[in-house]
């Protein structure tokens, strides 16, 4: 009898070091997702900003009428092409953050990972190169997701983990856009996979310091560290006064801004027009601004960088630039081109504090050296407001911009910020596009999901019987991969490291992923 125990435990040790070799394994994986990552998003942020400097050197040079013609014919032929290939593959539209999410809760399938990629990386260049008010980090981190499903295939990790590396590739795609891992993993746990997995904690935060190190490296000279930012010597209470008035503010801007925006989105969609000349329209608004005020273009950051550096006192003017940034971004977003929304939700953020921060200049509250401060306050809130992703926004702007002395005051901002969205009503951003994504005539739906959970050692899947499970209705477990073999699970007793396939109904994938993740997992 001591001998079998004894055995028992021989057995149990030995799996206990084979599942930390398998973590291991993966750790190592998702580095090298991160790596490949970095060596693509970060190219395309640099031909996103070489294609944008090119565009305001010609601008700046003043040329002769005539060859504003054949510029405006191609620019106008790109954005053909790259509606075009949106019709072919509608899941590169937008962003790709909500398209991420769909894959990493199995709604949806990358079933040509590459030649989306590199449909996605061309895309985005071209429509943001067009001038369009558009972000780079939604790409980004749609390309790290894309990234993570290609290396899980050729690494062929178990179908539980690979969800891990589509994750830690989204956050290596976010940390290459703005070299910020940390930030990068808090936006995978609070918008895409929404379940802070210790898994894909871990493997998100190896790929996002590695893909943030490579930024570091072909980006040294960071502009965001230019930015001086010194805080008003007030008293507790007149602080206090303060962040309730940029709070009360921020949440009702971004209330308007996220129903604007939604709006003309699905305006954008009811509109019959053939998509050559909604490409002309939008090319003509574009090319408008960029005669007038280039650096609104692209997004919108190089004229915030300016604002915040060299800030202009004029209020009126300064709201005249936020409403024609907020409208063209409105309408370069609702196109449904390759390209986010971060970007230019920062830059309407910035300039909102801006111009709160002039008028309380005038009023006497601050000094004209505490304006930048009152900005980045804002852009961190502005996130808040629109995405709500708290601790995304207050850790990416700290890690941006270097400034500590902002971040106590962001979190509180933040956090009411947080408390009168709340009040508003009002919806996260990324949740009102993944649900209209499910919802589009494109989008098939199939009648029953599969869920793939891995077994951690003291879970509550951990040492049960398959017939002892409390599982929600009408879920149910079809198969357990166990040793590279597949269990049929009927009588099956689940030990850690098993990958467990659950089906369950497509309505219920959203509702029920959290909770079946957490019975498999523990914290």
């Amino acid at each position: 009898m001591w001998g079998k125990w004894n055995n028992l435990n021989d057995m149990g040790e030995w799996r206990v070091r084979k599942l930390k070799l398998v973590d291991a394994r993966l750790y190592f994986v998702s580095i090298f997702v991160g790596l490949l990552t970095g060596l693509i998003a970060v190219p395309y942020h640099y031909l996103l900003q070489l294609f944008f400097n090119t565009r305001r050197d010609f601008f700046g040079s003043h040329p002769h009428w005539y060859w504003h013609i054949p510029l405006f014919l191609l620019l106008w032929g790109i954005l053909v092409f790259v509606s075009w290939l949106v019709k072919k593959m509608p899941l590169i539209s937008g962003g790709g953050i909500p398209q991420t999410r769909g894959v990493i809760n199995g709604r949806i399938s990358y079933k040509h990972p590459f030649i989306a990629l590199v449909a996605k990386f061309v895309g985005g260049v071209l429509a943001l190169s067009a001038g369009l008010s558009l972000g780079r980090e939604g790409p980004s981190v749609q390309i790290g997701s894309y990234v993570g499903s290609l290396v899980s295939k050729w690494a062929r990790v178990l179908s539980g983990e690979r969800k891990q590396l589509l994750a830690a590739g989204a956050g290596a795609g976010l940390a290459a856009a703005f070299a910020a891992p940390l930030a990068s993993s808090l936006l995978v746990i609070e918008s895409i996979e929404r379940f802070d997995a210790p898994k894909t904690a871990i493997t998100t935060l190896l790929a996002g310091v590695v893909a943030g190190g490579v930024a570091s490296w072909i980006f040294p000279f960071n502009p965001y560290f230019q930015i001086d930012a010194m805080g008003p010597s007030l008293v507790f209470w007149s602080q206090v006064k303060l962040f309730l008035i940029l709070a009360a503010v921020i949440s009702v801007s971004g209330k308007i801004y996220s129903m604007i925006t939604i709006y003309f989105k699905r305006v954008y969609l009811a509109i019959k027009h053939p998509a050559y000349v909604k490409m002309l329209y939008l090319l003509f608004i574009a090319y408008l601004i960029s005669l007038t005020e280039v650096n609104l273009t692209g997004g919108g950051e190089q004229f915030l960088l300016g604002q915040a550096m060299h800030p202009d006192t004029q209020i009126m003017w300064l709201v005249g630039m936020m409403l024609l940034h907020f409208v063209f971004s409105v309408l370069s977003f609702s196109s449904g081109l390759p390209g986010g929304s971060f970007i230019p939700t920062l830059v309407t953020g910035g300039l909102i504090g801006q111009i709160v921060g002039l008028i309380l200049v005038r009023q006497g509250v601050i000094g004209q050296e505490n304006v930048s401060y009152i900005m980045l306050i804002c852009m961190s809130a502005f996130l808040v407001a629109v995405v709500r992703t708290p601790l995304t926004a207050i850790v990416l702007i700290t890690e941006i911009t270097g400034h500590l002395e902002v971040f106590y005051p962001s979190i509180v901002v933040g956090g009411l910020t947080y408390y009168f969205t709340e009040m508003l009503q009002i919806k996260p951003f990324n949740v009102v596009l993944y649900d209209d994504m499910i919802k589009s005539p494109d989008f098939k739906e199939d009648k029953r999901y599969t869920l793939s959970v891995e077994v951690m050692s003291g879970s509550y899947f951990d040492g049960k019987r398959v017939s002892e499970l409390l599982l929600p209705e009408r879920c149910e477990i079809i198969n357990i991969h166990r040793d590279r073999k597949d269990l049929k699970p009927h009588g099956q007793k689940l030990v850690p490291g098993d990958q467990v396939q659950i089906e369950m109904d497509s309505q219920d994938i959203e509702k029920l992923y959290e909770p079946l993740v957490s019975m498999a997992n523990i914290y």
